[in-house]
Formats: structure tokens, C-alpha cells, sequence
């Protein structure tokens, strides 16, 4: 007999248990070991290649906003000015490392939001595609996620599948690096 939440012996209870030195790593750890046992395990697989990619997609993204903002800055109205600007910036490097990045990720997301999830980690590659979709649409943000909807119900869901999935850690210091980009 399985048990309910996904850990299947004694043995692995312990194993979690006993690698938790806090209650935030014993959560984590229990949410890994059940999402380790799910049954859409492809799903789970493209999540985790995913997951690798968004967050050196986060690092590029955030190397270019900054260098974007300054050429514009230092080019203001004078369009020919703003296309040097970029080129001396290292916008155009930095715009280059992150359309290889997208174009990596681009295909895995559309079998993610393609694949039926069945479990927290199917529910956490899912997250992590909506992640990748909220960040910023320019250089020029207010510091935090753009969900798509005007309201807050997508934010809303998001946040709960987060803290589900065990991201929220993930997503709190990705907003903490949005908003310092901002100032």
C-alpha cells in the first residue's frame, strides 16, 4: 500500500527527516520526495532541464536590462547615437546570450504547457514556464513579475502552485533581484 503523500517506505520518511536541519529544507525535502515519485516523469525531467536554463536566462537577462537602460540614457533622442550605445555596451552580447537561451527553452516549454501534469512536479515545470512568461517584457520594469491578466487571480494561482511545488524561495529572491534592478 502507497502511502498518501508519495513516500513509499520507512526508509525514505527517515531519509527525508533525517537530511532537514530546518523546516523550510524538511518541506523541501518532502516536496522533492514526493514529486520523485510521481507518474509523469518526463514531464518532471523537462521541468528540471528548464529550471537550469531560466535561471542563467534570469542572469543574462538581468547582465542586459541595466546596459540597455544606459544606452538609452546615454543616447536619448538620437536613434543612430542609441544603436552605438548599444553595440559599446555589450547590449548586443548580452542580447545574443539571451536569444540562445530562449531558443533552448522555447521548444522544452511547449512540451511542458503540451504534457497533462499529474503531480506537484508536473505542477512545478508547469510553474516554472509561467515564471519564465512573467518576467519583464523591457529593460525598463517596475521591479517585479508581469503576469498577463490586469487583475490578481493569475498572481494569486501562481503564488499557491509556488508554494506547493516548493519555488517560492526560487521566486522570492528572483523578485528581490527584479526590484534592485529597478532602483
Amino acid at each position: 500500500m502507497r502511502c498518501p503523500v508519495g513516500i513509499d517506505n520507512v526508509n525514505g520518511v527517515r531519509s527525508v527527516l533525517g537530511s532537514a536541519r530546518t523546516m523550510a529544507q524538511l518541506h523541501n525535502a518532502i516536496i522533492k520526495q514526493m514529486m520523485s515519485t510521481a507518474t509523469d516523469a518526463e514531464l518532471i525531467a523537462l521541468g528540471e532541464r528548464f529550471e537550469k536554463i531560466l535561471l542563467e536566462y534570469v542572469d543574462a537577462w538581468l547582465a542586459w536590462a541595466p546596459l540597455m537602460r544606459a544606452a538609452r540614457a546615454e543616447a536619448e533622442s538620437d536613434l543612430a547615437g542609441f544603436t552605438v550605445a548599444i553595440q559599446r555596451g555589450g547590449c548586443e552580447a548580452a542580447q545574443a546570450r539571451m536569444s540562445e537561451l530562449e531558443n533552448a527553452m522555447q521548444p522544452l516549454a511547449e512540451e511542458i504547457i503540451a504534457a497533462p501534469a499529474t503531480s506537484l512536479g508536473g505542477l512545478r515545470a508547469k510553474a516554472l514556464v509561467a515564471l519564465w512568461e512573467a518576467l519583464p517584457a523591457s529593460a525598463f520594469h517596475h521591479g517585479a513579475f508581469e503576469f498577463r491578466d490586469d487583475g490578481e487571480a493569475s498572481r494569486s494561482l501562481f503564488d499557491a502552485v509556488a508554494e506547493m511545488t516548493g519555488l517560492k524561495p526560487m521566486v522570492r529572491e528572483l523578485e528581490a533581484r527584479l526590484a534592485a534592478d529597478a532602483e
